[in-house]
Parts: structure tokens; sequence; C-alpha cells
């Protein structure tokens, strides 16, 4: 029986995409939320993916023209400075635990 030796898989690195947002210079005065707020943000572009026409969101911050949120996108928290104009809450469904 030949002797084998065992050694961990390699697996590539997986680009991750990042979600487009806006420069700090253009989203005013911001104020953070006491708790995550539930949102969706429509048409959010992700590099060398494109548009994804609706994503589901937490907001931790927002300004007059700009939401701060955070995704999880790949499997991974993104965050990014969104357009307040593309932003709408949505609603959690009940827990039953």
């Amino acid at each position: 029986m030949a002797d084998h030796k065992w050694a961990a898989p390699e697996h590539q690195d997986v680009p991750i995409y990042a979600a487009e947002s806006l420069p700090l210079d253009a989203i005013g005065e911001p104020v953070p939320l006491d708790t995550p707020e539930p949102v969706w943000i429509d048409h959010l572009r992700f590099d060398q993916i494109g548009v994804l026409e609706k994503v589901k969101a937490f907001a931790v911050a927002r300004s007059d023209v700009a939401v701060y949120v955070e995704i999880s996108w790949q499997g991974r928290l993104q965050r990014a400075w969104v357009p307040r104009a593309s932003v709408t809450r949505r609603k959690l469904a009940p827990r039953h635990d």
C-alpha cells in the first residue's frame, strides 16, 4: 500500500465585486442611526457585474442626500454610501422562535 501524504486543498481566491459608493465629499453631514434599519436599494452598481435591480441592506447612517448601508454580498459584509432616493424601507418578517 502506497503512503499518501495529506495536504489541505488549495482554493483560488474569489474576487470580491464592490458596490459603488458616493464620494465622501458628496454625502453631506451624516448622522448615525441608533439601530440599523432594514432597507431596499434600487439599482445598485457593482464592479464588473453591473447593476442589480434590488438589493437588501441595512442603513446605519444617513444625511440629506445619502444613506450609509451595510450589504451582505457574496458572503462578505460591504459598506457603501448610496443616494437617498434609491433607498426604501423594508419590513422584516416576524421571528418565530
